[in-house]
């Protein structure tokens, strides 16, 4: 499952906040129907980066879409979007959900683990894998029963080719 070495990235610039918003949009009413409510902070707006929009959009669906999948009954899930320094910035994600103990965070980056029956468990890393792609890193900060907040880096600039 390393993907970055056979789907080239196609960048361009393009605002974060405004494919997270795209995003919240799509979601609005399945969050509303489970009792999910959405808040965004654009603390950093509009936040252009260097991204492939589709790929890094589905990054983002993913992460989300697991925010919701985590909450069971009503529930908040958070994004914001932040400098994180003078070279990066900071799109967290987080939920009001179940949160999980180290052992699964540790797992949750493996393409084989999932918690849901019928889940595929590839939401994550292959996330994980697109944001690492655009030069970026994922962090988790997660206690069982109290949530989880993913924060995804990504940097400001086009980071010159590694060969």
């Amino acid at each position: 499952l390393s993907f970055s070495k056979s789907r080239r990235l196609e960048l361009n610039n393009f605002s974060v906040t405004e494919v997270l918003q795209k995003i919240v949009s799509l979601i609005a009413e399945e969050a509303k129907s489970k009792g999910i409510t959405l808040e965004t902070k654009w603390r950093l707006s509009p936040a252009v980066i260097p991204m492939d929009m589709n790929k890094l959009q589905q990054a983002f669906l993913n992460f989300i879409k697991n925010a919701m999948e985590s909450i069971t009954g009503q529930g908040t899930i958070t994004i914001a979007v932040d400098k994180e320094n003078k070279n990066y910035l900071l799109v967290s994600i987080t939920d009001t959900g179940c949160g999980m103990t180290a052992e699964e965070i540790e797992k949750i980056f493996s393409p084989e683990y999932t918690t849901k029956e019928k889940g595929l468990g590839l939401g994550i890393p292959l996330a994980t894998e697109i944001v690492r792609g655009h030069g970026g890193d994922v962090r988790v900060i997660s206690r069982r029963g109290a949530g989880t907040t993913f924060e995804i880096i990504l940097p400001l600039e086009k980071i010159s080719d590694k060969t």
